[in-house]
């Protein structure tokens, strides 16, 4: 419920329907917070599309869903805010994008780490070429636990649902397109090896201008939601790293702790959910 709740902050937005398998979920959220949304379900969806009040529709659903609901939406003249990917594969995408350059309505793909004020900070100084050439890009992304195997099944596989992150992450880092692509990874839980998924995965990337990454992403870090990133550069190095849960570090005659990190992506990123949001309602309003 991370992106209603950035629309109930926002000034510019307004909740009009929350559309859930459980009806009732949405109708308790809907109480809860005292909104005037209205509920329905997938099989009753008719009537958010025929409401001309609704100008927008956010799609944060499983991956194998998006691509009826996208054309549904921009066949009702609405634009589209898509958590990522868009589809599971590359014609689908197209098919997508090109319906939605017809319906001349934005169709906009939300890879909500472009926007954390950290990464954005060093994308603006990789691009300024503050510390000269970008030589490697290094990305950590690894989860606390794994989600429910119920999730797993559904979610595409860990390279779409996860490891999409720190690609998009090092292209948009590195202004070029791979050229050459290696992946290795494993299933170190019988269950996860079970749906034909991995829970941990490196990357390397070649890409066209010289750039070299490698991501990390991984299922499980016991120790907390771990998002790190490091820009090698000719002149010096970009990097940043955990968020951790306090200011407050203990340091004693015979012992030392510092805070634990984020564990989990709700709190490591706020801002940047709140970020992508508000650019989103900007191409809507034309800015």
């Amino acid at each position: 419920m991370a992106h209603v709740k950035n629309i109930m902050l926002s000034p510019r937005a307004a909740v009009k329907w929350i559309v859930r398998n459980r009806k009732e979920d949405a109708e308790k959220f809907v109480k809860d917070f005292n909104l005037s949304a209205k509920c329905t379900t997938p099989s009753q969806v008719e009537s958010v599309y025929n409401d001309p009040e609704v100008n927008a529709v956010l799609i944060c659903s499983p991956t194998n869903t998006h691509q009826p609901i996208i054309i549904q939406a921009l066949n009702a003249e609405k634009a589209v805010f898509c958590e990522k990917p868009i589809t599971a594969d590359i014609e689908t995408t197209k098919a997508c994008y090109e319906l939605a350059e017809k319906k001349k309505r934005p169709l906009f793909c939300a890879f909500h780490r472009r926007f954390d004020p950290g990464f954005r900070e060093v994308w603006e100084k990789v691009r300024n070429k503050s510390l000269g050439k970008t030589r490697v890009i290094k990305t950590t992304s690894r989860d606390v636990q794994p989600p429910p195997l119920s999730y797993i099944k559904t979610s595409g596989g860990i390279i779409y649902d996860s490891t999409i992150h720190d690609l998009d992450l090092a292209m948009w880092l590195s202004g070029s397109m791979p050229k050459t692509v290696y992946v290795s990874g494993s299933a170190f839980d019988p269950d996860v090896a079970k749906c034909n998924d991995l829970d941990q995965v490196l990357v390397t990337i070649k890409f066209e201008n010289g750039v070299n990454a490698v991501v990390d992403n991984g299922r499980v870090a016991v120790y907390g939601y771990d998002q790190r990133l490091e820009v090698l550069c000719d002149k010096g190095m970009l990097n940043v790293d955990n968020h951790l849960t306090s200011l407050v570090s203990y340091h004693g005659g015979q012992d030392t702790s510092v805070p634990r990190i984020d564990s989990h992506y709700s709190t490591r990123y706020p801002q940047a959910y709140a970020n992508e949001l508000e650019h989103f309602l900007d191409v809507l309003e034309g800015r």
